[in-house]
């Protein structure tokens, strides 16, 4: 994968790109950056173009953060559009995945979506978002711990809390608010294209049940619960997700 970026009108959007073909768009999660999709890519870039862009705040992205999930997905169609992508299959993880829905009515350059670990709302526990301000390190041990299955390795828990540790207590507590008061619903009431829903089945975060509301609320969508995967499907189980993502492009 290469490392690149775009200057914007309002800062630098760093993005992770290789491969060749149909453009597949990724969007992590609160508190994430681009290299948490790094193993999906490096499945999917054999056959197609993919690109993860750094949100805006996030990673190597020089932009203002944004505050709300409305805020992000402006950031990601005025991307599209600064790459001049066409026929795109936006993918989102959770919070990610909140922004792509928000995304798709506003933006024609998009024709198919993914949802990875998302739902149609993200409640996030009020004593989690006092934790972040209070025990930050302690709360991102906690999240960490949630976002993976029982017995998962040490080193993908320890992936996750890096990571999350390196966004910062202003970027996650900000992030983790914007979820709390997302709601998709207007969106996804007129959301018709080709549609495929991601969850795995030990998922806490966001449980299996919010992505079969998804499946009801979305004309035509596809369900794939992935086993043995806590809410970090990309991490936990990038070779089921990239093979789900194939499998459904074609």
């Amino acid at each position: 994968m290469e490392e690149r970026g775009v200057l914007m009108n309002w800062g630098y959007m760093a993005y992770l790109e290789g491969g060749e073909g149909h453009p597949l768009v990724f969007v992590h999660g609160a508190g994430n950056n681009a290299w948490v999709w790094g193993r999906v890519l490096e499945d999917l870039e054999v056959d197609h173009r993919v690109i993860a862009l750094d949100l805006p705040g996030h990673g190597r992205s020089s932009c203002k953060l944004e505050e709300t999930v409305e805020g992000y997905a402006f950031r990601v169609e005025e991307f599209l559009e600064a790459l001049n992508l066409e026929d795109v299959l936006l993918v989102g993880h959770s919070m990610g995945g909140a922004i792509v829905i928000k995304t798709v009515p506003r933006c024609a350059r998009v024709t198919g979506v993914v949802l990875v670990g998302t739902g149609a709302v993200l409640e996030v526990n009020p004593k989690l978002l006092e934790g972040l301000r209070e025990n930050f390190e302690g709360s991102v041990a906690t999240m960490a711990r949630w976002c993976f299955s029982k017995g998962v390795a040490s080193e993908l828990l320890g992936d996750a809390r890096g990571m999350m540790l390196q966004a910062g207590r202003e970027v996650l507590y900000r992030d983790m608010y914007a979820c709390s008061i997302y709601s998709g619903g207007e969106e996804l009431r007129d959301l018709s294209l080709p549609t495929l829903v991601v969850c795995g089945e030990k998922d806490v975060m966001t449980p299996p049940p919010l992505s079969q509301d998804l499946v009801e609320r979305i004309k035509g969508a596809r369900l794939v619960l992935i086993p043995n995967s806590g809410h970090m499907v990309h991490l936990e189980r990038p070779v089921e997700l990239a093979e789900a993502i194939r499998c459904f492009l074609s």
